[in-house]
Parts: structure tokens; sequence; C-alpha cells
């Protein structure tokens, strides 16, 4: 598997650390999200109502930040003039705050960012929006254009998306967009997303093995000697089938 690129839009090692540890998660329950309503096409946006449709589809939404045709990030919970204290839909961003604030996340406890220092702003704050996806664990996120330039980005939470499933053959391709998006330490990519479904982990004592149990279900990550993947196998524990390689 090729080696990751490292982003040019890189937050703080606390940041990262988190980024690696619900990539995977985030990235899968995003691309869920993403065809349940796919984006692009015409959009009404009403804070008030909680509602963002997108085309012909409409879903719950709760508001999570801005990004300001500047560059500035302005998180949902420090922008008073568009939701004022207290409001109810300030829930889940003032719960990502304390969060931050608890796990020492400068970018999730800080009210504004100045992501006009990174190369792509934009990309800056997609990436911010997968880790709050990933950290709060709802069902997606979504942005959106603003006329004035800026784009609004807001947290899907509406059950009628479904949850992302575990899904064996989908490992390697998930692995390597999420390693990608977050190249911090692969190995709590691979551990952090197996927990996430329910797996036991265990990591080898050299680094170059993590191991997941479920029920029936096994998964097994071996890495080169600089941390990187080199391959996945998938399948069933010992004595109900073997196991089937699915990437080397």
């Amino acid at each position: 598997m090729p080696a990751p690129r490292q982003p040019a839009d890189r937050f703080s090692r606390r940041f990262e650390e988190v980024g690696a540890q619900i990539g995977a998660g985030a990235v899968a329950q995003a691309g869920v999200c993403e065809r349940y309503q796919p984006p692009g096409g015409t959009w009404s946006l009403d804070y008030g109502a909680g509602l963002l449709r997108v085309g012909e589809v409409t879903v719950h939404q709760s508001p999570l930040g801005s990004l300001g045709h500047d560059g500035s990030w302005l998180w949902a919970w420090a922008n008073e003039g568009t939701h004022p204290p207290g409001s109810p839909r300030l829930t889940l961003a003032e719960w990502l705050r304390e969060f931050g604030e608890r796990h020492q996340v400068h970018e999730l406890a800080a009210p504004r960012l100045e992501l006009a220092e990174f190369p792509d702003p934009l990309s800056a704050a997609r990436r911010l929006a997968l880790v709050a996806l990933g950290v709060v664990r709802t069902r997606g996120v979504a942005d959106v254009r603003l006329e004035s330039g800026a784009r609004a980005f807001v947290l899907v939470d509406d059950p009628a998306v479904p949850e992302a499933v575990f899904d064996g053959g989908s490992l390697p391709g998930l692995f390597a967009h999420a390693i990608g998006l977050f190249p911090y330490d692969p190995r709590q990519t691979v551990a952090g997303y197996l927990r996430r479904h329910g797996f036991a982990t265990h990591e080898a004592t050299d680094g170059r093995h993590v191991h997941g149990e479920r029920d029936e279900a096994t998964v097994a990550v071996r890495f080169t000697e600089d941390g990187l993947i080199a391959a996945v196998s998938h399948g069933a524990r010992p004595g109900a089938q073997s196991a089937r390689a699915v990437s080397e």
C-alpha cells in the first residue's frame, strides 16, 4: 500500500492523534451520508427548524461552524450573531467544545482558527468537520456555500441516515483514504476503527501487526517497518473458516 502524503494543512499533534483514532469511522459515515443526501444540488438551510435540504433530500442538522471568505473558521457556539448563546441547536457544537477542553485539543476549543495560513483552507475546514463527526458520532456532515462566499458547515443528526456498518471487503480502501487524511499513526487508525465496530484489538509488541476479533470475525493488519499498511485480511476466527486475504 503506498505511503500516505502528509497533509499540508497539518494541525496540532493532539488534533492529528484524535484524527487518526477516529478517521476511518468518520470517513465511512461521511460516505454513507453523502450517498443518502448527495452534495452539489440546489439547497436551503434553516437553522431555526434545524433542516438542510439538498436537491430533493431533507435532513435534520445542527450547526457546526463556518469558513469565512478570508479563510477564518468560526465555531457555531462562538458565532453569537447567528446562534444565540444557550440555543438548543448548539448542543452538539458545545459538547464538541467541551471534548476539546477535556482532551486538550486546541482546535476544538478555540472559538476561531485562521485557516488562511494553510495552502487550502477549505480542505483544512473539511478535516475539522470530519474530526467533529468522528468525535460526536452523528450521522454525517455537510457544507454549503453562502451568498457571501463563506461556507456553512453542519452536523447531520438525522436518524433516517443509516449508520455505517462494518464491511471487511472495503477495509483496504477505507484505511488508505483515512490514513491519507490523518497519517499521524496508521496503527491507531486501524485499531480505532475496529474498536468502533466492537472488535477487541491486540497489537504485536514489534508494532508490525494489529489483530481484531469480534464474535466469529477476525481482522489482521500487517505493517511495514515504517508503520505503513502492508496487508489486510479478514474472515472467520480459526475453526470457522480460513481468513480471506483482501490486500497484499
